[in-house]
């Protein structure tokens, strides 16, 4: 074979080969590193390219060392297994804000429950749940608090309760203390500090209307 043929047989190889990398490229990353690959180390391809060097005058270039692959570190036989982390729990209760009510503009006792906060001007934050972006809260809020009807009440995160347990903090004068924060309260008086809110979930599926509606007189 003379030398013009083997010039036109590596060009050709040549283009060949780059239109197949630029194939693989548009088939997926996968591919076209396979042929990367093959291009590089495969002995025979490797022999050509030298081959084609030399034809055209240059230096032949040295195929770069394959990179080992990173070991995998496998346990003894017997070993313990690694502990994992348990997933932090998702709660609805932000310690970051001083209170939030979860509630619908529909419920009367909603209502009292942020006149009770608005009355001692306390910061909150107020979730509709009859928007339908907040709807998912609902089984949320009845699996995490055990409370079937609203509002749910969360005073520095932890759950009390609805309308007629923050009046009860509020009657026992225990609104300050379940606002603190945790530093705050551990500068608190020692009477303050063993103060303890018990969460009071409200279990009755009456509503407000029925619940204030005097009975009926006997007849």
């Amino acid at each position: 074979m003379s030398e013009s043929q083997n010039q036109g047989l590596a060009a050709k190889l040549t283009t060949r080969v780059k239109e197949a990398l630029d194939r693989a490229d548009e088939l997926g990353g996968d591919l076209r590193d396979y042929l990367q690959d093959r291009w590089t180390h495969d002995p025979r391809l490797v022999r050509v390219r030298a081959r084609v060097d030399k034809l055209r005058g240059r230096e032949p270039a040295k195929a770069p060392a394959r990179q080992a692959p990173a070991a995998t570190v496998t346990a003894p036989a017997g070993a313990p297994a690694a502990p994992v982390a348990p997933p932090a729990p998702v709660g609805l209760g932000n310690p970051a804000l001083p209170a939030q009510i979860y509630g619908k503009n529909s419920c009367a006792w909603t209502g009292r429950a942020i006149t009770v906060l608005e009355k001692h001007k306390v910061d909150y934050d107020y979730i509709d749940l009859e928007q339908q972006e907040n709807e998912k809260y609902l089984p949320l809020l009845s699996t995490e608090t055990h409370q079937s009807t609203v509002p749910y009440v969360f005073l520095r995160g932890k759950f009390i309760g609805g309308y007629n347990a923050l009046a009860e903090v509020e009657r026992l004068g225990q609104l300050e203390v379940a606002l603190m924060t945790p530093a705050e309260r551990e500068q608190a008086p020692a009477h303050l500090r063993m103060i303890e809110i018990v969460a009071r979930p409200n279990t009755d599926e009456v509503a407000p209307a029925e619940a204030m509606e005097p009975p009926a007189a006997p007849e």
